[in-house]
């Protein structure tokens, strides 16, 4: 089987995270082809290692991601390796796909998954007649979580009739690699930190999506020695270290960029917060659990769904609530146990294993 992935890059996103993870694991134990294309070759920091793995990854000539004219890319490529599934994720990739699979020729089968329970599209109606078009030309729209798929129906309204097309699959991680990860000293993330320095973690692209600003509001009512790591790179990472400096943060809130030791660094760190103001399935929540670390996050949909009963959430924005609750964490040691427990219990049922046998699944499903 011949599957193509398309995808408009491989930043550092949680969906470009995921895809890589899940194409070379996939490849090495199914009998299955992947390829990879990306619409621009901008930002991608997954490329070296699908590389080495031997995946082949093709970048669109046009270079821009909001290029019509990936649409005669994408179909050319299709038909000159026949592909017997084309797999696509985020937008516009999966329009440019939709569309491109309405000239293609040969029996190709669709796949699209919905990552996140809100887009800005979705705030325009009139683009719902739209949508409901570009989702209707795929076989099967996988969700990430219960909430992605219940947001998901609710703004396209489907008819009845179309519902078999769509199913959940949770997202998933390599529980191990960061289970079993090995700790840095704390002065080795950085030199300021000592063994009495209690570390907040974010991991995250810089996005309105993501919502540092409030954990950073956050740790600034609490004492000197709570400090945030932020992990990650995007639009707002500037805006948000000016805001840094501003607050007289700077020796508290510490930006690394984008890393390749995420399971290391969570595995270091005290606790693990989340601030989204939307989410589809959060594998940085899943990671903070898998290293065994209480997890605090906001109560949004797909967010919840991962962390309530196992950590703690707080109101989306409130960084007063969240600030208390990172404090009550930090000091009452049988809460932190507790906690940290029923987070690493709950990250057993996210492993990536699962996950991508239910995908392989499909794809045999649908090219019998």
């Amino acid at each position: 089987m011949k599957v193509l992935h398309v995808i408009n890059n491989l930043s550092s996103g949680g969906a470009e995270k995921l895809l890589k993870d899940f194409v070379i694991i996939a490849s090495n134990d199914y009998d299955i082809k992947f390829d990879i294309l990306i619409l621009t070759d901008k930002n991608n920091v997954f490329d070296k290692e699908l590389l080495d793995k031997g995946i082949k990854i093709y970048k669109s000539q046009y270079k821009n991601i909001y290029d019509p004219r990936n649409i005669v890319f994408i179909k050319k490529l299709i038909e000159k390796n026949n592909y017997d599934i084309v797999h696509s994720h985020l937008f516009p990739s999966f329009y440019w796909v939709a569309i491109a699979s309405l000239f293609t020729k040969g029996k190709v089968k669709y796949v699209f998954t919905e990552h996140s329970t809100h887009n800005r599209r979705r705030e325009r109606l009139y683009l719902r007649y739209l949508e409901k078009y570009i989702y209707s030309k795929f076989d099967k729209i996988v969700s990430v979580s219960n909430m992605t798929q219940v947001k998901l129906l609710d703004w396209l309204k489907f008819n009845k009739k179309l519902l078999d097309k769509f199913v959940v699959i949770d997202n998933g991680i390599d529980i191990k690699k960061y289970r079993e990860a090995v700790p840095y000293n704390k002065s080795e993330i950085n030199s300021m930190f000592d063994e009495d320095s209690r570390l907040i973690c974010m991991v995250g692209r810089f996005t309105e999506e993501k919502d540092q600003l409030t954990v950073i509001r956050a740790v600034s009512r609490l004492p000197k020695n709570v400090h945030l790591i932020l992990v990650g790179e995007g639009p707002l990472k500037e805006q948000y270290v000016d805001y840094v400096q501003k607050l007289l943060l700077r020796d508290r809130v510490h930006f690394l960029g984008f890393r390749e030791d995420v399971h290391r660094i969570l595995k270091t760190v005290d606790i693990v917060a989340l601030s989204s103001n939307w989410e589809g399935s959060p594998l940085a929540a899943i990671e903070g659990m898998a290293a065994g670390k209480p997890v605090t996050a906001s109560n949004v949909p797909g967010l919840s769904e991962v962390v309530q009963g196992a950590g703690i959430l707080f109101e989306k924005g409130d960084y007063i609530d969240l600030s208390e609750k990172i404090k009550k964490l930090l000091e009452d040691k049988k809460l932190y146990s507790e906690i940290q427990e029923k987070c690493s219990k709950r990250a057993e049922k996210f492993d990536i294993n699962h996950m991508i046998k239910r995908y392989v699944d499909i794809y045999f499903e649908l090219v019998k």
